[in-house]
């Protein structure tokens, strides 16, 4: 009964924002309601959870599990157990009681209502929630940092933050103003399970998500062994890239692992164009050279720390320097010509 519950809980809202890719089908419209009704709970950690949640004296607000091209990857208490924290791929989310939330004077409270933030006002949403964003780097005077943002929702401060590489647009920030809405304790913990058991079917779909050719090399390099390969993209896992971990046992001071990545990117590779490592990495890199061309004609480019070629239409990039692992053309042409197409079907989803 549990996961049937959890499961009728996966629900979306559609919205232009987000990932710029196509692959899938676009999220259907759906409604910002993520009430729950009560359902036993077995897990213990979810119990505990719920119990602490009773406790909070502050209104609280979640998503759907899908919002736009976010996923919503559960929701926990801080340290202190005063801030109810949101998890998504692109965008993490606290929310805690508004004390002396007075942004009109220049000033965001925190979680203790002693400390303030320079705050300013960023822009207002559809739905009229005023957006407030911190100046780079906390300093009057510097421009708007949109990687972390407040607004207020009745009793509850609620602070939009960057999450890993990747920084939310202002559209974005807006839309998750507007979609957040009001929950209590056990909504929380069903919609914990929701997103649980949406992450595992993800995760087993993955492969029906990829949008580009899958390769695997059949000879090593040097002596790294091929030990880790998953399609995941934990920033956005509505889109999977090939994730590839290589390891060896070192000597000295060697590097014992680099990584790959292959995925699809849609301008060939050139001095003028290096791309960016993964699609994880939201900054491309701005000068590669051609290093050398394999004896299959597949034409190499590196950086001081990566190597990168095509075959089209997957670009696959290595974190692994020519230079600093003392590695010869000879060796690379080898182990790059050894790629094979592999269906992503036989690749795990991470």
């Amino acid at each position: 009964m549990r996961s049937a519950c959890a499961l009728a809980m996966v629900i979306v809202v559609g919205s232009a924002c987000g990932s710029a890719h196509a692959a899938g089908p676009s999220p259907s419209p759906g409604t910002a309601s993520v009430s729950a009704s009560p359902s036993p709970i077995l897990d213990p950690y979810d119990q505990e959870l719920l119990t602490e949640l009773r406790t909070l004296d502050f209104q609280m607000y979640e998503t759907p599990i899908r919002v736009g091209g976010y996923v919503f990857a559960g929701a926990g208490l801080n340290y202190d157990r005063n801030t109810l924290q949101l998890r998504y791929g692109g965008i993490a989310i606290d929310e805690w009681k508004a004390l002396n939330f007075n942004p009109s004077s220049g000033k965001c409270s925190t979680q203790d209502p002693q400390y303030t933030w320079n705050c300013h006002f960023l822009a207002t949403s559809p739905e009229g929630h005023n957006l407030y964003a911190s100046p780079v780097g906390g300093l009057d005077g510097s421009p708007p940092d949109i990687g972390d943002v407040y607004v207020e929702l009745g009793s509850t401060v609620v602070n939009m933050k960057t999450s890993g590489l990747h920084t939310p647009s202002l559209a974005d920030l807006k839309m998750f103003a507007d979609t957040l809405a009001q929950v209590g304790a056990d909504a929380v913990v069903q919609l914990n399970a929701g997103a649980r058991a949406y992450a595992q079917e993800l995760r087993v779909t993955a492969a029906s998500r990829i949008d580009f050719k899958t390769y695997l090399p059949q000879k090593p390099l040097q002596d790294f062994t091929l030990d880790k390969k998953f399609l995941l993209n934990p920033t956005d896992p509505l889109h999977p890239y090939l994730y590839l971990h290589f390891s060896r046992v070192a000597v000295g001071n060697e590097a014992f692992e680099f990584t790959a990545a292959e995925f699809r990117d849609g301008t060939a590779l050139s001095t003028s164009h290096c791309g960016v490592m993964d699609p994880e990495s939201y900054t491309p890199d701005t000068s590669c050279k051609l290093t050398f061309t394999t004896s299959r004609s597949v034409a190499v480019y590196t950086t001081y720390a990566s190597t990168r070629f095509d075959l089209a239409p997957t670009r696959v990039t290595f974190l692994y320097s020519m230079q600093i692992d003392k590695a010869t053309s000879a060796e690379l042409s080898t182990f790059i010509d050894s790629f094979v197409e592999v269906p992503p079907a036989q690749i795990p989803g991470g």
